[in-house]
C-alpha cells in the first residue's frame, strides 16, 4: 500500500537531515519504492551547459549527459519550468530511454535562486502525473537542494 506525499516527504525530510553522500541515491530508491507508478526516478544535476546524471534508480539510461534545451530533461531547465508529459510517444522532444516508458514529468531544483538540477521521473503509465506529483516533487526538490547545490557545476 502506498503511504500519502505528506508522510513521503516527512520521511524524506528525516532522511536529509542525516547528511550522506548516498543520499540522492537512497531518496530516489526510496522514491521509486513508495509509489508504483515512478518506474524510474533519477536527478540529474547542471554542469555547464548540460545536465548530468548524478543518480537514477530504474532501467539503465544512454542519456547520462543532455545538453540543456534537448529532451523534455533540458526542455524543463532551459524553460525553468515543471514539464509533465502524459504521452511521450506524442511528444518529438522526448528522448527515449525504454520503450516501456509511456510518461514523463521532470521538475526542476532550485537552491535558494539558483536553478541546480532537477528530478525526474518515467511511468510507464500513459497520464501518470497529476499536479499533485507536481507539487510533491517540488517539495522534494526543496528538501534535497543543498545536496544537488554542492555537486552543482
Amino acid at each position: 500500500m502506498e503511504i500519502s506525499f505528506g508522510k513521503q516527504i516527512e520521511e524524506i525530510s528525516a532522511m536529509a537531515s542525516k547528511d550522506g553522500d548516498g543520499l540522492l541515491h537512497e531518496i530516489c530508491s526510496y522514491l521509486k519504492s513508495k509509489n508504483s507508478k515512478y518506474n524510474w526516478v533519477g536527478i540529474y544535476i547542471i554542469d555547464g551547459t548540460n545536465l548530468r546524471l548524478e543518480t537514477f534508480v530504474g532501467r539503465p539510461t544512454e542519456h547520462t549527459l543532455i545538453p540543456i534545451g534537448e529532451g523534455l530533461c533540458g526542455q524543463a531547465i532551459a524553460k525553468k519550468e515543471i514539464v509533465n508529459e502524459p504521452d511521450v510517444s506524442a511528444n518529438t522532444e522526448y528522448l527515449s530511454c525504454s520503450i516501456e516508458t509511456k510518461s514523463e514529468l521532470v521538475v526542476p531544483i532550485w537552491h535558494k535562486d539558483q536553478l541546480v538540477g532537477e528530478v525526474d521521473i518515467d511511468s510507464d503509465m500513459p497520464r501518470a502525473f497529476t499536479e499533485e506529483d507536481e507539487s510533491f516533487l517540488k517539495s522534494v526538490g526543496h528538501i534535497i537542494s543543498k545536496d544537488v547545490y554542492v555537486r552543482y557545476k
